[in-house]
């Protein structure tokens, strides 16, 4: 655990112009603050680092080293998740348990580790997701052990990430337990609505469900997405995508039975092709969005009428956020043992 002293950049260059590649680096996440800056959080080893482009992801400032720890969760959307709101920037990560580190100058320095979950160990199936609204506020869901049984939990800010109310639970299922080893996701759209989806388990069947803030209210209020369910006794292991359309209403973006769906709450699901680990984000109207197909990257510029086209090989774990009428998509690529990311202005 380190103090708040000045982090050092570990490369003396920024990036390069266009397509940019960090060897050696996984697990890739991507941030759009209001200020137009793009912050991309990675892991390196046993290292956490965050780096931001001030041009819409074209290029990007030398990766600042946040710090080291030798219990990091890495590999199937485990690693780090990241927000920001002005010069103050939240990273959280699991390792032995969930922690938060605080940066209020642009990332230049960075906080001691902060311990979000109040019960020990209870963060171990280490999968989570970070989410920002406008004033300051954000809030992090995890998949929590603390009652024997997988539950969905979180906790608010209010000031940015600098410190954090008591944890809440988000969801238990009436089973017991939501799907194992799923990611859970979350999602602020720009009024400050706030949704959270998770992959559940009920009566046998591995379906996502979305939970939304009541009106007025920190309460959320549940249901399941898409018409069909998927009867499994098992975990896939995939847990999707949210997207904000405006008005406060969401849509996501899932995987069943190996087949990735584009589904609004309440509506018919829409195939989009087979795969897994979708996600996506709205662009200029559209939906855009990336999931794995074997060992390729695929994608729809228009979620609502499909049309899947091949976008890399060997790729995996995308990671896209929109700035201005532009996509900035972040994603592991290479062979095992030669993971390098590769992030693309688009």
């Amino acid at each position: 655990m380190l103090a708040s002293l000045m982090m050092f950049a570990l490369i003396a260059q920024p990036f390069a112009w266009g397509r940019t590649e960090i060897p050696e680096a996984m697990q890739p996440q991507l941030f759009s603050a209001r200020d137009g800056r793009v912050w991309l959080a990675y892991a390196k080893g046993k290292d956490l680092l965050v780096a931001y482009s001030k041009d819409g992801g074209v290029e990007f400032s030398a990766p600042v080293k946040i710090a080291s720890d030798e219990n990091l969760m890495i590999g199937m959307r485990r690693g780090p998740r990241i927000v920001a709101d002005g010069e103050h920037v939240t990273v959280t990560v699991i390792g032995s348990e969930l922690l938060s580190y605080h940066s209020s100058d642009g990332g230049l320095t960075w906080s001691a580790a902060h311990t979000i979950n109040e019960v020990r160990g209870s963060a171990r199936e280490g999968l989570h997701d970070l989410a920002a609204a406008p004033g300051g506020r954000v809030f992090v869901t995890w998949l929590d052990l603390r009652n024997g049984k997988m539950e969905l939990w979180g906790a608010r800010s209010s000031d940015a990430g600098r410190t954090w109310a008591k944890n809440e639970q988000v969801y238990r299922s009436p089973d017991k337990s939501v799907c194992e080893c799923c990611h859970p996701s979350a999602h602020y759209d720009e009024a400050g609505k706030l949704a959270v989806m998770w992959r559940n388990s009920i009566a046998g069947n591995r379906d996502l469900w979305l939970a939304t803030e009541s009106t007025g209210s920190s309460d959320f209020s549940a249901q399941k997405l898409g018409m069909g369910s998927w009867a499994l006794n098992a975990c896939p292991m995939d847990g999707g995508d949210i997207l904000a359309l405006g008005g406060g209403a969401f849509t996501t973006v899932w995987q069943r039975a190996g087949e990735v769906y584009y589904c609004a709450p309440g509506g018919m699901e829409i195939g989009l092709g087979k795969g897994k680990q979708p996600v996506g984000v709205q662009v200029g109207g559209k939906a855009l969005v990336f999931w794995q197909d074997g060992n390729q990257l695929m994608m729809t510029r228009d979620a609502a009428k499909s049309a899947p086209a091949k976008h890399a090989e060997n790729a995996r774990y995308p990671s896209v956020v929109a700035t201005g009428d532009h996509a900035v998509l972040a994603y592991e690529q290479g062979k095992a043992g030669e993971t390098r990311i590769v992030i693309e202005r688009l």
